[in-house]
């Protein structure tokens, strides 16, 4: 049998037609489209981690590096006076620690989300991460139906909620949010710590930063 990771680090290059399965993950997520009684709410990706600087797959557990608090402490800056009354965060550690700098900076609450945690690698955990490819199933891991599906649950929960809403995720959990919205997501859109508006119009939904 063939390890899909092998397979992943082999043989996905940018001459991928998806592009390390991000088409696959955009298409998943696109036949879960949000249902909320909202027209706005906010994105932020955590703050760094050495695993993000290394790129490798990630321990649920793999705090912010130095780096990624000083990111933390930007949004944080840009956020305090922010339009939201409540933090919705992932409770692994990059994105709960994040969340608790913005938190305190804009004294709002922040509840913890388990839906809203990055995917599951299993076995490849701290392995090489640079040629993701979305399609294939980490053995001991989350399937790329069953990352969306929680995440997409997340997300119509966290938005039941019609309070405006910050949610402090990651990149893997933004992608589907942009699935899910039909929104194409720029690359530059997908960087640590960037405080995203997530709006409503007459011609559908947007993702684009937010200024403060």
């Amino acid at each position: 049998m063939t390890d899909t990771h092998d397979r992943t680090l082999a043989d996905t290059t940018l001459a991928d037609a998806d592009h390390g399965g991000l088409a696959a993950l955009a298409a998943a997520a696109t036949a879960h489209p949000l249902r909320a009684p909202v027209d706005r709410f906010l994105f932020l990706r955590h703050g760094r981690t050495m695993g993000n600087i290394a790129r490798v797959f990630q321990h649920p557990d793999d705090p912010l590096a130095p780096e990624g608090f000083a990111d933390a402490d930007r949004a944080a800056s840009i956020l305090a006076d922010g339009p939201f009354e409540r933090i919705a965060a992932s409770d692994m550690a990059r994105a709960w620690l994040t969340a608790g700098r913005v938190g305190a900076a804009s004294g709002r609450p922040v509840t913890a989300v388990a839906a809203m945690r990055e995917r599951y690698f299993g076995r490849w955990i701290g392995t090489p991460s640079h040629a993701l490819d979305w399609r294939a199933d980490p053995p001991d891991g989350e399937t790329l139906a069953q990352f969306v599906e929680r995440v997409a649950g997340g997300f119509e929960a966290v938005l039941a909620d019609a309070r405006p809403v910050l949610v402090v995720a990651h990149g893997g959990v933004l992608r589907v949010l942009a699935g899910m919205l039909a929104v194409d997501l720029p690359l530059d859109l997908t960087a640590n710590a960037l405080p995203l508006a997530v709006v409503r119009t007459a011609s559908g939904w947007t993702i684009t930063p937010h200024r403060g």
